[in-house]
């Protein structure tokens, strides 16, 4: 049967569901990466010889997962940590399948209307949760609230992007205006914090960069904040979300603190290579909790396993190789996009844009969480950063 299909064929069709499943169900997604891995491994036996992948991505994912085995075998517990960073290397398949093997205007819009889809879905999921089940804070088919929210980053900027899509049908076009609008307030009722704070300075980063763009952006921002303010004076839960932003006081922002010291303390303790993948929980729970910490096993959950800061959680588990390996990573993304930003001038709200600021809402967010390293919002932006590099060249033609 293989005989009969292209590997262009079959994995355009694994990047498809992909699109469809990302979003919703992490084992129909696992079961895609699956499917795209054996094909590609069929193929390159029957060929000899692999795909021809973008060889300056892989390099660079090379010698980030080189760095990460360097960790993995100085760690406390070696077996653990390998184990994590065999489970990394498949979080970036998304990424390379995306990029390789979406080649045409039709296979490009037809990943965007899966995601867009998919996040309709997510959506409705948390709006039913929220207003109909009555749940504190909506989180549609992600695992916790937090996740909704990295997800509604990601969402939104690529909504728009497919808003502006002229390739796209306009009824398309204008059902990507309705998602991105149920993605913002599925955005708010995540209750998310460091979400709400990403998508302000997001919107801070885009009037920045596309000048003739600030006043249309200040009339929305403006028209937005006034419904947010509305809706806030009618919602005791967000009045207290809200308030509890500046409530030293308040047990999540408190026991953030504790672990964000905690964390310090295993960096200067474990300097160069961290205590390992995977053992943070082990350090902090057993060996540097402090005694006022209220979060603890046995008490309140498991025990956290992160300490709410993506540059921190490197840091102690990496050390100096780890967090340099995680920030050298994202910066050359970040160059990616911020350059491929640059050539499509012409285009506002351009694939590279897109890229950039999803890019940046995920870290933002990650200063006061651990996200950059969740199977499901990894596999969702590698699979959008990969969607979004390619479309570069596909529009252009």
């Amino acid at each position: 049967m293989l005989k009969n299909i292209s590997l262009d064929s079959a994995m355009y069709y694994v990047v498809l569901l992909m699109a469809l499943a990302v979003p919703l169900s992490t084992a129909a997604a696992s079961i895609a990466v699956g499917l795209g891995t054996l094909f590609i491994i069929v193929w390159s036996v029957r060929h000899k010889q692999l795909p021809p992948f973008d060889s300056n991505i892989l390099e660079v994912l090379a010698v980030y997962l080189v760095l990460q085995v360097f960790i993995a075998a100085m760690s406390w517990n070696p077996a653990t940590s390998f184990r994590e960073v065999v489970g990394e290397v498949h979080r970036f398949f998304p990424l390379i399948f995306a990029l390789t093997f979406i080649k045409s205007r039709k296979q490009l819009c037809g990943v965007l209307i899966a995601s867009m889809l998919a996040f309709l879905i997510n959506d409705m999921a948390g709006i039913y949760q929220y207003f109909l089940q009555g749940a504190p804070r909506a989180f549609g088919f992600n695992h916790t609230p937090t996740f909704y929210g990295s997800f509604m980053l990601m969402q939104i900027p690529l909504l728009i992007f497919i808003a502006r899509l002229e390739v796209l049908p306009l009824p398309w076009r204008r059902l990507a205006v309705f998602v991105a609008s149920l993605s913002l307030i599925c955005l708010v009722l995540s209750m998310t914090r460091g979400a709400w704070f990403a998508l302000i300075v997001v919107v801070i980063i885009f009037v920045a960069l596309e000048k003739k763009y600030r006043r249309l952006t200040a009339k929305i921002c403006a028209g937005l904040a006034v419904v947010f303010l509305i809706v806030a004076l009618t919602s005791p839960k967000i009045q207290d979300r809200l308030t509890t932003l500046t409530n030293a006081n308040f047990q999540s922002n408190t026991e953030r603190v504790l672990m964000w010291k905690a964390a310090g303390e295993i960096f200067c303790d474990y300097p160069i290579y961290g205590v390992g993948q995977k053992m943070f929980f082990e350090a902090y729970n057993n060996h540097y909790i402090p005694d006022e910490a209220k979060e603890r096993p046995g008490v309140i959950g498991e025990g956290h396993t992160h300490p709410h800061n993506n540059l921190l959680h490197r840091a102690s588990e990496g050390g100096l190789i780890g967090l340099a390996a995680f920030v050298g990573l994202y910066a050359y993304f970040f160059w990616k996009f911020f350059t491929q930003f640059r050539r499509e001038r012409n285009f506002a709200f351009g694939a590279g844009m897109t890229a950039l600021l999803i890019l940046a809402g995920l870290q933002l967010e990650g200063l006061t969480d651990t996200n950059m390293n969740q199977v499901p919002i990894m596999r969702e932006f590698w699979l959008l950063a990969g969607t979004l590099i390619a479309a570069e060249n596909i529009l252009k033609r």
